[in-house]
């Protein structure tokens, strides 16, 4: 019984773990922000300053705009009255921080101020206006702790122009630096030559690359050079993904005998120098999303771990899972008169299963991102071969139930069936385990979003870590079920009936299959999804001939059904292409008049002030169709939106499409469904609803919208 020590130490651990980190949390207050006004003046229509503040404890630091080797930037999202708009964070400059274990980051200590300037409205309310911040940063020592609050300022607050000046005076400059830049760029490395700079000046590289998930080595000078160059190197890590668009860096300078430095920021767009372009938080968010690499849950990576085990528990509840769940209970009613170590063996067995997929699934995420390419949770559905695999596997554990399969032998075999029966058991279990977590992965469930939307953009030991977590969470009811037989009792005795249960199960993974074959029609068209009908035809025809007929005759007869099949109909299905959708239109006068989504159209609408609703969704997600069905489509949210003038957009993800892809990655998701809601009057950061979404949580965001005029 090792294995079971083994596995409730990891529960164990995982859960105390957890506890003692959120305790940690709530406890250690380690930075406390705060506003500040530049000026008591504020006219319409023009800009003023404010500053955000972070006072942080002594010996603890947080991360400017790019962590380096990790870390987190501090994030800000902004609350504002009607009409006022704020532009993004101007970020002085930062320290260069050496840690154990080789790692270099870009810090702020002890205290640290951001600038951002607010734009007034026109005309100006005649009262004082609350400004409200809420912020989430990153504070380390030795060891690191998330840390989350909010500020608030009137407009009429006394102001603090020397705290500003201050400051204003830490940032990049916006004058034409004293030396030059030239950038050369390949797959593999950063090297930037900097020119006109005497050789005791003491020079700083912070690169900032044009993705917070690529990952860049240490800046490495070369010597001074005795023309004044100076060349510095990096290691790019990570592939950088296409169009990630160009390099930055701030390069800062200090004389000898000088106590302060002075920054610029250059670009490797240009060539030479530029003035700062700081990273946008809620200003002008180009495309109708926002650009930002999806952050931390608050609570940090035990958050993340937790949220993961229990979306893992939860997925087993999904529309998608549930079709398969029957089967396996229908296997533990079968077990439920063996041996309890069997039972637990078998059970092990589909838990391994599951660790597999999801084991199997990180390693694919890392080799992804090492190449520069992204990986989408749901992607089995938008491939075709994988989705051809899937419906044919489906098919195949059908006709197991109807008993094709099914082989008799004389009683002088009983030996060699028991053994045989043993090893496909255990085969068998694992398999299950596999194929109930492949189908189960259309959707993603409850809590997972947010978390599979930050592992997918992290570091490998944090990938598979965060897959680890999810798999223990989906396996534990199995694990428990099987650890402890005796509880099996509960189930229904074996008997005749299960032979006609066994049928049933057999009518619902047929169901299934014609569920994937709309899947496959959907991308691939009528003719594409008759075809691979006409090819599973063929399939199960060979697997009957392969449970009925004598061998090798079953062998031979049951390949050339397959290889007819293959011939005549798979091959020109998977060439088959379904015609683009029409244009979305109401189809009644009551119904949600859902326009497709373009980017383009969704940053005219935000332009115009109008509030937005978009519906990320695919014909082959059960919890999107379960969602529209049930609350989008219904009088209460059709009137609501109507009343509220949303302008709604229907991102449809069937297809691989990569600006939807792009657009759920911005909004730090991976799969569907995802609902982005804009509350308009100019405002370009979004409310991201759950995955399950209900009634009373969607009418209550959209009692919040800025209804235009």
């Amino acid at each position: 019984m090792k294995a079971v020590r083994l596995l409730k130490l990891l529960v164990c651990s995982l859960f105390a773990l957890t506890s003692t980190l959120h305790a940690q949390f709530d406890d250690m207050v380690l930075a406390k922000p705060s506003l500040h006004l530049e000026s008591a003046s504020i006219e319409p229509g023009k800009p003023f300053t404010i500053g955000v503040r972070l006072l942080i404890e002594p010996g603890w630091h947080t991360y400017w705009q790019f962590g380096g080797d990790s870390g987190l930037p501090i994030g800000v999202e902004w609350e504002l009255p009607q009409g006022f708009h704020a532009g993004p964070i101007q970020w002085p400059l930062p320290t260069a921080y050496p840690a154990e274990g080789d790692q270099l980051t870009y810090v702020y200590n002890s205290e640290v101020l951001l600038l951002v300037q607010i734009t007034a409205p026109t005309p100006l309310p005649p009262n004082p206006q609350k400004l409200k911040a809420k912020l989430n940063w990153l504070t380390c020592k030795e060891t690191c702790i998330p840390g989350k609050g909010e500020a608030v300022i009137s407009t009429d607050a006394t102001p603090e122009p020397d705290l500003i000046a201050k400051w204003r005076a830490q940032l990049p400059k916006t004058t034409p630096p004293p030396f030059g830049a030239n950038w050369d760029i390949t797959a593999k490395q950063i090297k930037v030559t900097l020119t006109d700079i005497a050789a005791d000046v003491k020079v700083e590289f912070f690169p900032i690359p044009p993705e917070a998930s690529i990952e860049v080595g240490h800046p490495l000078f070369a010597p001074s050079s005795a023309d004044g160059r100076r060349t510095v190197t990096a290691k790019i890590e990570s592939a950088t993904p296409p169009n990630a668009g160009p390099w930055r860096a701030l390069v800062t300078i200090q004389k000898p005998g000088s106590n302060s430095r002075e920054g610029w920021e250059i670009s490797s767009a240009t060539q030479t120098a530029q003035p700062a372009a700081p990273a946008p938080t809620t200003a002008a968010i180009p495309q109708g999303v926002t650009p930002s690499s999806p952050p931390a849950p608050a609570r940090g990576l035990a958050g993340v771990l937790w949220a993961a085990f229990l979306g893992g528990i939860i997925l087993n509840l999904m529309p998608c899972v549930l079709p398969v769940i029957a089967l396996k209970i229908f296997g533990f009613v079968q077990q439920a008169g063996e041996a309890p170590e069997r039972v637990f063996r078998l059970g092990l067995a589909f838990v391994a299963g599951v660790f597999a997929f999801f084991l199997g699934l990180a390693a694919l995420v890392v080799t992804f991102q090492s190449a520069g390419n992204g990986l989408t949770w749901g992607f089995q559905f938008q491939n075709p071969i994988i989705l051809v695999i899937l419906t044919a596997l489906v098919l195949l554990f059908a006709q197991s139930m109807f008993g094709v399969f099914e082989i008799t032998l004389g009683s002088d075999a009983s030996t060699k069936l028991d053994e045989l029966s043993r090893k496909d058991g255990y085969a068998g279990a694992f398999a299950h385990g596999l194929f109930t977590t492949l189908l189960g992965t259309s959707c993603t469930a409850p809590l997972l979003g947010p978390v599979l939307g930050f592992a997918f953009a992290q570091k490998p030991a944090i990938v598979f870590t965060v897959f680890t977590a999810i798999a223990a969470g989906m396996s534990l009811p199995y694990f428990l079920l099987t650890w402890k037989p005796a509880w099996m009792r509960f189930l229904p005795k074996p008997g005749a009936w299960m032979e006609r249960l066994k049928h049933f199960l057999g009518f619902i993974l047929l169901g299934v299959v014609v569920w994937l074959l709309g899947v496959f029609g959907y991308t691939h068209g009528v003719e594409g999804m008759t075809g691979l009908a006409a090819f599973l035809l063929l399939l199960a025809l060979a697997a009957w001939i392969y449970g009925t007929l004598p061998k090798p005759l079953s062998y031979i007869l049951a390949a050339l059904a397959l290889a007819a099949g293959w011939t005549f109909f798979l091959k020109d299905a998977l060439n088959s292409d379904a015609p683009d959708s029409p244009a979305l239109t109401a189809t009644q006068k009551e119904a949600i008049p859902w326009e497709p989504y373009t980017a383009e159209a969704v940053e005219a609408a935000l332009s115009k002030g109008d509030p937005v609703f978009i519906d990320f969704t695919a014909k082959w997600c059960a919890n999107c169709i379960y969602n529209e069905k049930t609350i989008l489509e219904t009088q209460d949210i059709r009137d609501a939106l109507r009343e509220r003038k949303v302008r709604t957009f229907k991102a449809d993800w069937t297809k691989r499409d990569k600006a939807i892809t792009d657009a759920i990655g911005k909004l730090g998701r991976v799969g569907v469904p995802v609902y982005a809601l804009y509350p308009g009057r100019g405002v370009r950061e979004p409310v991201v609803l759950p995955e399950i979404l209900t009634k009373g949580l969607l009418l209550e965001e959209l009692s919040k919208v800025h209804a235009q005029p």
